[in-house]
Order: C-alpha cells, then sequence, then structure tokens
C-alpha cells in the first residue's frame, strides 16, 4: 500500500475516532511493545522465536499510530530534521567515544611497556 493511501485512511481514522482517543491508542500500542520487549529479554529457547513475533506485530501498531500522530500535530518536517539532528549527534558522540578509547587503549599500552 502506498504511503499516500496510507495516510488517508489515518487521516479518516482520527476524524472517525477524535483526537484524544487515538492518542491514547497511540499510548496504549506503545505500552505493548514495552511489554513485548520485556517478554523477550525474559524468554529463552523457543520463547525467543514467539515474543520476536509479538514484537514485530507491535512495532508496526506503533509506526502506525507514530505516522497518525505526526499528521494529528502536522510535524513530519520538524520531527524528519529532529531525526537528522539526533542521529548526527549520535555519530559524533560515537567518534568522540572511539577517540577516548583509543586514548585509553594507548595510554594502557603505553604503561604495560
Amino acid at each position: 500500500m502506498m504511503t499516500e493511501e496510507r495516510d488517508k485512511i489515518f487521516r479518516r481514522c482520527i476524524c472517525t475516532y477524535g483526537t484524544n482517543p487515538q492518542i491514547d491508542v497511540a499510548i496504549e500500542e506503545m505500552s505493548e511493545l514495552i511489554k513485548a520487549l520485556l517478554k523477550w529479554r525474559r524468554a529463552g529457547g523457543a520463547g525467543l522465536t514467539e515474543a520476536r513475533v509479538c514484537i514485530v506485530d507491535e512495532l508496526a501498531d506503533v509506526r502506525i499510530m507514530v505516522r497518525q500522530m505526526e499528521i494529528l500535530f502536522q510535524c513530519e518536517d520538524e520531527v524528519e530534521k529532529r531525526i537528522d539532528y539526533k542521529v548526527r549527534r549520535q555519530e559524533e558522540r560515537m567518534g568522540k567515544s572511539k577517540v577516548i578509547r583509543n586514548v585509553l587503549q594507548e595510554a594502557e599500552h603505553g604503561e604495560k611497556e
């Protein structure tokens, strides 16, 4: 299904069910994802497969509701800009972390000699 088709359906959901109920559903779906992730952490063996299926399902639900929230709050472009900013910031942190690790490793090797 194309994004435009999905968005049309999502707009209808917001209009049909209302703003606050859709916000409540978004909160509920995120809670269900949290529970699925916790279940996966506790699962073992064959339980991991079942837990993963639940995670996939809940991720789909959360993505649907996140998109509805972007539509509802008319903030898709703002969210995309924030994502770009946060990804770049994380990349910088990892780069700094790598530099620090290298310095510490070099210092450690220097102490051993």
